[in-house]
């Protein structure tokens, strides 16, 4: 009876030890799991929903767009879709429906619910959302631009003439400066206007992806001239007349060409703002914000150009009323170095906001993230590799990704929808050699390669109707 109780004891105590180091064990493994993915971001659940991306229900539409059931009544409904107990409505729809209803974008972005609270829409996103909506509704979202730009050459080339004239007339330095300020900004806006033109061409062999990018190209252009020609030559022309100052001629005339200049450029600045400003407002943005984000540069150009023109007016105005006043060409100089300045800060910024674009700037985190999300929880692909999402211009931009498909989900999917698999059965029974059976593997393999570009063109499609901008969708097979 001893020797069994202590057996038991001795049991007892072993089953226990055996359960301690199983637990520890097994908090051990829970420890290193929660340490190998401290640090890792988690993938997003797999969707629920059985609809696409481009449809919407009711209840959805309505706490999103601040919509009723009766301004829904009147919406098409989808053809198909699983869910019968669920009304949907295509996005485009609703959107077009909901800016009926508030009276213009402006107003629905305002009123527009946000769904993931705490996280504002970035200035880049806001953007493109105001350009899929304004392409909806007027057109082009560079429909402003060919007019202002436009406008500014004519006014210009007036302005240029006149400031040459009082110039020659007067021998002002600083009317010198604002008619080579003028000059340059006459050739610029000659510049943006082919820039324009050559944009909306269509791609070709050469140019596969278009010509989107001239647009910065001309505008940069424009900047590398303002830099080289006007803040150059308006420095040089100042230094000179410090260093060898003249005799001060009869101002007169320049009153005349300046108060004329600040008519035409005051006109091209004003015509300018009120574009940006509505397309700023249309964007919910600041125009400051509009202007740095340069998703029109020709507008941008034309708008600082005019801009510095203004202000150079007036800097040219005050150093030929104080050379007056004092009998000196030593104001007018100094003035004339004024204006080199400030073309100088001006081209900077254009160039630098334009050099940007052109090295190929990246698509918002947002939106690239979206669309890897969305590769991810496809039931196809394992995994998404090598992304890069870049803009090929205005409204135009590219996407591209490797992906590690799942062929036991594209075998399965193909077998399900192009295949009777009993009579694959009944055929594979009728064989006699080893030929046969080949020539049936390799058939059928066959179809499962052409399935892979099935579903390519499926997610691409996918992309593209979600992201219209996205011109170029390029998913390779690892």
């Amino acid at each position: 009876m001893i020797i069994s109780g202590e057996l038991l004891i001795r049991a007892t105590l072993r089953s226990h030890r055996h359960l301690y180091l199983s637990a520890l064990i097994r908090t051990d493994n829970v420890i290193k799991d929660k340490k190998n993915k401290l640090f890792k971001v988690a993938r997003s659940p797999r969707r629920t929903v059985t609809y696409d991306e481009d449809k919407i229900d009711e209840m959805r539409a309505m706490a999103e767009f601040r919509l009723k059931h009766t301004d829904l009544a009147d919406l098409p409904q989808p053809a198909e879709f699983g869910d019968q107990s669920k009304k949907l409505y295509y996005v485009h729809d609703v959107m077009a429906k909901a800016i009926k209803v508030h009276g213009s974008p402006s107003a629905l972005y305002a009123k527009q619910r946000q769904i993931m609270p705490g996280r504002e829409l970035s200035d880049a996103e806001r953007m493109r959302l105001r350009m899929k909506v304004e392409s909806k509704t007027k057109g082009t979202v560079t429909a402003g631009a060919d007019r202002v730009v436009g406008i500014a050459f004519a006014l210009n080339c007036c302005d240029m003439i006149g400031k040459f004239t009082a110039a020659y007339l007067t021998g002002s330095k600083s009317l010198f400066a604002e008619a080579i300020h003028s000059t340059m900004d006459t050739c610029n806006q000659m510049i943006l206007l082919l820039g324009i033109r050559y944009s909306s061409k269509n791609p070709d062999p050469n140019f596969p992806y278009g010509y989107g990018n001239m647009r910065y190209v001309s505008s940069l252009i424009s900047g590398c001239g303002i830099l080289a020609f006007g803040c150059g030559l308006s420095m040089y022309h100042g230094i000179s007349g410090l260093l060898h100052p003249g005799e001060l001629e009869p101002m007169t005339y320049a009153y005349y060409a300046l108060g004329m200049s600040f008519c035409f450029q005051g006109c091209s600045g004003l015509t300018a703002y009120r574009e940006v400003k509505r397309k700023a407002d249309g964007a919910n943005m600041s125009l400051i914000n509009y202007v740095r984000s340069s998703a029109d540069p020709s507008l941008n150009v034309v708008l600082l150009e005019d801009s510095a023109a203004v202000v150079g007016v007036l800097i040219a105005t005050s150093a030929v009323a104080t050379s007056s006043l004092l009998n000196s060409t030593i104001p007018d100089s100094i003035g004339s170095i004024l204006i080199g300045c400030l073309l100088g800060t001006v081209s900077s910024f254009i160039i630098r906001t334009n050099a940007t674009h052109l090295v190929g700037r990246s698509l918002p985190k947002r939106i690239t993230d979206d669309i890897v999300c969305q590769l991810e929880n496809d039931p196809v692909i394992r995994s998404v590799h090598d992304v890069k999402a870049t803009s090929l211009g205005v409204e135009k931009s590219r996407f591209k990704a490797e992906l590690d498909f799942d062929g036991a989900q594209i075998t399965e999917k193909y077998l399900r929808e192009e295949c009777d698999t009993k009579e694959m059965l009944e055929e594979v029974k009728q064989m006699e050699n080893p030929e046969e059976l080949e020539k049936f593997m390799v058939v059928h393999g066959e179809k499962i390669i052409d399935k892979i570009g099935d579903e390519v063109d499926r997610i691409e499609q996918r992309i593209t109707r979600k992201y219209p901008d996205i011109r170029h969708v390029d998913l390779e097979a690892l």
